[in-house]
């Protein structure tokens, strides 16, 4: 089952064999007798990478609960025992930066031997993520009818000017007297709802360049290139070349644990999410 879900993830059996450090002869055979004991194909082998049939999709799902259940009972009558074992964690890039660190050294402070795997994306990728069950747990503003989701955090959106915009000189700015500025718009997910809010406040500036990472659009901006808008937490600590105000009336972004349910995490990804959880009061009276 292991070995079915690392080829499942990964793609590949060589990338699987790597990941569980087997050979990928061992990784092979096992998917093998799996799919025999089944009686089904599971895996169909690509010139690029492997893929699922129906019933590998099938399959793959009751593999996870399968595991996530597994896990639970090895650690089951063991009182605070360290943990061993995975979580995957699908994370927006803003989070990863500035809250991942603190969360992750507290997990591995408690359960040194735990490894979390990090996938980093937007907010529609981490949602999906999540749905298609390539992540146990993800941090995202984009909420889902089909997934379970905790506030864990919220930051204010900023307008972000290089020091000599004329901009600079009001205090906070509503969205109106963005017309006509040169705009660099964030690619990194939250774009969607900016441009709604622009569209809803009847400003219309010029949209000169989209732009994915986020030190990227930064330094755009210290060039001089254009404006921007962003959630506090994306911004840099170092404001070096930057000037940020406000938005009137403000507009605020909340942050979200994500997953499917949380009666079948794993143990790692249930020590992970309770960190994340527990933190989350002090976060937002820091914020």
């Amino acid at each position: 089952m292991r070995c079915f879900q690392a080829v499942a993830d990964l793609g590949g059996f060589t990338a699987a064999a790597e990941a569980l450090c087997l050979s990928q002869s061992a990784v092979s055979q096992a998917v093998a007798a799996l799919e025999k004991q089944i009686g089904a194909r599971l895996l169909v082998r690509g010139r690029e990478r492997v893929t699922l049939t129906a019933a590998g999709e099938a399959a793959l799902a009751e593999a996870r609960l399968m595991l996530a259940a597994v896990e639970r009972l090895a650690q089951c009558g063991q009182g605070v025992r360290v943990l061993t074992g995975s979580v995957r964690l699908g994370v927006v890039q803003s989070a990863a930066i500035q809250l991942l660190p603190g969360w992750v050294r507290e997990l591995r402070a408690a359960h040194p031997r735990v490894t979390v795997t990090l996938y980093e994306g937007t907010d529609p990728e981490v949602t999906g993520w999540l749905l298609a069950g390539v992540v146990d747990l993800g941090i995202t503003s984009r909420l889902h009818p089909d997934l379970t989701a905790e506030p864990i955090f919220e930051d204010e959106y900023l307008v972000v000017l290089p020091p000599d915009h004329p901009l600079v000189a009001a205090g906070r700015l509503d969205l109106a007297s963005l017309t006509g500025q040169r705009m660099l718009l964030s690619g990194g997910g939250c774009e969607t709802l900016i441009q709604e809010l622009l569209v809803a406040a009847n400003s219309q500036p010029e949209i000169v360049a989209m732009v994915r990472d986020n030190a990227t659009l930064l330094s755009m901006v210290r060039a001089g290139l254009g404006l921007t808008i962003m959630p506090e937490l994306a911004v840099a600590s170092d404001r070096a070349g930057i000037v940020c105000r406000g938005i009137m009336p403000p507009l605020r972004r909340r942050l979200h644990l994500l997953c499917h349910d949380p009666a079948e995490l794993g143990p790692v990804a249930l020590a992970l999410r309770e960190i994340i959880t527990r933190a989350a009061p002090a976060q937002q009276a820091a914020e």
